[in-house]
Protein backbone atom coordinates (compact mmCIF):
# COMPACT_ATOMS: atom_id res chain seq x y z
CA UNK A 1 0.00 0.00 0.00
CA UNK A 2 1.00 3.47 -0.75
CA UNK A 3 0.36 6.48 1.33
CA UNK A 4 0.43 10.34 1.35
CA UNK A 5 0.20 11.50 5.49
CA UNK A 6 -1.73 14.71 4.44
CA UNK A 7 -1.73 18.35 6.12
CA UNK A 8 -4.08 20.17 5.64
CA UNK A 9 -3.65 24.08 6.43
CA UNK A 10 -1.01 25.21 4.38
CA UNK A 11 -0.99 22.39 1.53
CA UNK A 12 -4.36 22.70 0.94
CA UNK A 13 -5.42 26.09 1.97
CA UNK A 14 -2.78 28.56 2.27
CA UNK A 15 -1.83 32.39 3.17
CA UNK A 16 -2.71 33.19 -1.06
CA UNK A 17 -5.96 31.77 -1.09
CA UNK A 18 -6.73 33.06 2.35
CA UNK A 19 -6.51 36.22 0.81
CA UNK A 20 -8.05 35.89 -2.76
CA UNK A 21 -10.96 34.35 -1.29
CA UNK A 22 -11.29 36.55 2.10
CA UNK A 23 -10.52 34.23 4.50
CA UNK A 24 -9.22 30.82 5.19
CA UNK A 25 -11.36 27.71 5.22
CA UNK A 26 -12.38 27.44 9.42
CA UNK A 27 -14.62 24.30 8.38
CA UNK A 28 -15.35 22.05 6.17
CA UNK A 29 -18.80 24.03 4.75
CA UNK A 30 -15.87 26.75 3.51
CA UNK A 31 -14.78 24.29 0.61
CA UNK A 32 -14.89 27.07 -1.67
CA UNK A 33 -11.47 28.67 0.61
CA UNK A 34 -9.67 25.65 -0.48
CA UNK A 35 -6.74 25.84 -3.09
CA UNK A 36 -8.78 23.54 -5.53
CA UNK A 37 -5.35 23.50 -7.73
CA UNK A 38 -4.11 21.58 -4.65
CA UNK A 39 -6.84 19.40 -4.14
CA UNK A 40 -6.54 18.06 -8.10
CA UNK A 41 -3.17 17.55 -7.41
CA UNK A 42 -3.70 15.01 -4.82
CA UNK A 43 -6.63 13.92 -6.21
CA UNK A 44 -4.39 12.88 -9.43
CA UNK A 45 -2.15 10.91 -6.78
CA UNK A 46 -4.94 9.30 -5.04
CA UNK A 47 -5.50 7.84 -9.16
CA UNK A 48 -2.44 6.65 -9.18
CA UNK A 49 -3.21 3.80 -6.49
CA UNK A 50 -2.28 6.66 -3.07
CA UNK A 51 -4.46 6.55 0.01
CA UNK A 52 -4.34 9.00 2.19
CA UNK A 53 -4.01 9.46 5.97
CA UNK A 54 -4.31 12.54 7.71
CA UNK A 55 -2.09 13.95 9.51
CA UNK A 56 -3.71 17.28 10.14
CA UNK A 57 -5.10 19.11 13.48
CA UNK A 58 -8.54 18.91 11.42
CA UNK A 59 -8.75 15.28 12.69
CA UNK A 60 -9.33 16.25 15.81
CA UNK A 61 -12.54 18.61 14.44
CA UNK A 62 -13.90 16.00 12.13
CA UNK A 63 -14.09 12.08 11.72
CA UNK A 64 -11.53 11.52 8.40
CA UNK A 65 -14.23 9.90 6.59
CA UNK A 66 -16.30 12.97 6.97
CA UNK A 67 -13.49 15.16 5.47
CA UNK A 68 -12.44 12.41 2.89
CA UNK A 69 -16.26 12.67 1.66
CA UNK A 70 -16.15 16.94 1.58
CA UNK A 71 -12.78 16.68 -0.32
CA UNK A 72 -13.30 14.08 -2.71
CA UNK A 73 -10.49 11.86 -1.00
CA UNK A 74 -9.67 8.29 -0.72
CA UNK A 75 -8.90 8.76 3.15
CA UNK A 76 -8.22 5.76 5.13
CA UNK A 77 -7.70 7.09 8.44
CA UNK A 78 -5.66 9.51 10.98
CA UNK A 79 -2.34 9.12 12.59
CA UNK A 80 -3.34 9.14 16.78
CA UNK A 81 -3.08 12.34 18.30
CA UNK A 82 -0.10 12.19 20.67
CA UNK A 83 2.06 14.69 22.44
CA UNK A 84 5.12 14.87 20.64
CA UNK A 85 5.82 16.21 16.98
CA UNK A 86 3.60 15.38 13.99
CA UNK A 87 6.22 12.59 12.77
CA UNK A 88 6.31 10.74 15.78
CA UNK A 89 2.47 10.43 14.66
CA UNK A 90 2.90 9.34 11.85
CA UNK A 91 5.60 7.11 13.29
CA UNK A 92 3.16 5.09 15.80
CA UNK A 93 0.49 5.10 12.35
CA UNK A 94 3.48 3.12 10.66
CA UNK A 95 4.05 1.08 13.67
CA UNK A 96 0.83 -0.29 13.35
CA UNK A 97 0.28 -0.87 9.64
CA UNK A 98 2.95 -3.04 8.28
CA UNK A 99 1.25 -2.93 4.75
CA UNK A 100 2.46 -0.39 3.95
CA UNK A 101 5.30 -0.44 0.86
CA UNK A 102 5.96 3.54 0.18
CA UNK A 103 5.03 6.47 2.37
CA UNK A 104 5.46 10.07 1.80
CA UNK A 105 4.62 12.98 4.17
CA UNK A 106 3.33 16.72 2.69
CA UNK A 107 2.92 19.31 5.20
CA UNK A 108 3.99 23.08 5.81
CA UNK A 109 5.23 22.05 9.03
CA UNK A 110 8.92 21.05 10.05
CA UNK A 111 8.28 19.22 13.01
CA UNK A 112 9.33 15.41 11.12
CA UNK A 113 12.08 13.05 12.78
CA UNK A 114 15.13 12.95 11.35
CA UNK A 115 14.69 9.39 9.61
CA UNK A 116 11.30 11.09 7.74
CA UNK A 117 13.04 13.54 6.55
CA UNK A 118 13.75 11.73 2.86
CA UNK A 119 10.06 11.09 2.54
CA UNK A 120 9.23 14.47 4.00
CA UNK A 121 7.60 17.19 1.32
CA UNK A 122 7.82 20.79 3.10
CA UNK A 123 5.31 22.92 1.33
CA UNK A 124 5.45 26.84 1.76
CA UNK A 125 2.22 28.20 3.96
CA UNK A 126 2.16 30.93 1.68
CA UNK A 127 1.54 29.29 -1.59
CA UNK A 128 0.40 25.89 -0.06
CA UNK A 129 0.96 22.68 -2.32
CA UNK A 130 2.55 23.90 -5.50
CA UNK A 131 3.47 21.71 -8.96
CA UNK A 132 7.16 20.93 -7.69
CA UNK A 133 5.88 19.87 -4.32
CA UNK A 134 3.58 17.32 -6.60
CA UNK A 135 6.42 16.36 -8.39
CA UNK A 136 8.62 15.46 -5.62
CA UNK A 137 5.65 13.29 -3.85
CA UNK A 138 5.52 11.67 -7.39
CA UNK A 139 9.21 10.74 -7.17
CA UNK A 140 8.93 9.72 -3.15
CA UNK A 141 5.67 7.34 -4.12
CA UNK A 142 6.88 6.15 -7.32
CA UNK A 143 3.64 7.02 -9.28
CA UNK A 144 3.42 8.68 -12.60
CA UNK A 145 3.05 12.38 -13.31
CA UNK A 146 3.18 14.88 -16.46
CA UNK A 147 5.74 16.65 -16.84
CA UNK A 148 5.16 20.31 -18.56
CA UNK A 149 1.47 19.91 -18.19
CA UNK A 150 0.06 22.06 -21.42
CA UNK A 151 2.76 22.51 -23.14
CA UNK A 152 3.65 18.51 -23.21
CA UNK A 153 2.83 16.22 -26.11
CA UNK A 154 2.01 13.87 -23.75
CA UNK A 155 -0.32 15.21 -21.98
CA UNK A 156 -2.60 16.24 -24.50
CA UNK A 157 -2.44 12.89 -25.84
CA UNK A 158 -3.47 11.78 -22.28
CA UNK A 159 -0.35 9.42 -21.93
CA UNK A 160 1.20 9.01 -18.40
CA UNK A 161 4.60 9.62 -18.32
CA UNK A 162 7.41 8.86 -15.21
CA UNK A 163 8.99 12.08 -13.99
CA UNK A 164 12.60 11.23 -12.07
CA UNK A 165 13.36 13.43 -9.25
CA UNK A 166 15.99 15.22 -11.16
CA UNK A 167 13.27 15.84 -13.98
CA UNK A 168 11.43 17.10 -10.74
CA UNK A 169 14.00 19.66 -10.12
CA UNK A 170 14.50 21.20 -13.29
CA UNK A 171 11.24 21.72 -13.76
CA UNK A 172 10.80 23.86 -10.41
CA UNK A 173 13.95 25.58 -11.98
CA UNK A 174 12.06 26.33 -14.74
CA UNK A 175 15.28 24.17 -17.13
Amino acid sequence: MKVLFLDIDGVLNSRRTAVAFGSYPHKLAHLERFDHAALGLVRRLCEAGVSVVLSSSWREEYQHSEIGRALDLPIIGGTPVLSGSRGSEIAAWLVEHEDVRTWAIVDDDPDMLEEQRGCFVQTDPDNGLLWGDYVALCAILDVETVPKAGRDRHWRAGTPVKVTAAQGSSLQSGS
